[in-house]
């Protein structure tokens, strides 16, 4: 299973995509304005949830900006969204890194 964090067209807007082997599973859309962490933590724990996924058992989650969204969406990669979003995906796989190491 793979998560997808994309920056959409929407200044303050993320979707995320839900997907296996490339077919799209489910998708969660939600606004933000200076809480992105407590929110994108929220929201990815929500999706996950409703699909009865364990935030270890994803493959891949990386983050994706909207062609025409850049730095109106807060996706421009030099924003501090998108460095919020990659620290996230960041701290995943070090939790898995650290749950192979345990094990």
């Amino acid at each position: 299973m793979n998560l997808i964090i994309n920056f959409t067209e929407k200044r303050g807007e993320i979707r995320l995509e839900l997907r296996k082997r490339g077919k799209l599973i489910d998708t969660l859309t939600f606004e933000f304005e200076a809480n992105l962490d407590t929110v994108l933590i929220a929201a990815v724990d929500k999706i996950l949830e409703r699909n009865r996924i364990e935030t270890l058992s994803l493959k891949m989650v990386k983050v994706m900006v909207s062609a025409k969204g850049g730095s109106a969406s807060g996706g421009e990669k030099s924003s501090s969204a998108y460095k919020i979003a990659q620290t996230f995906i960041e701290a995943i796989k070090a939790k898995k890194q650290a749950n192979i190491a345990g094990s």
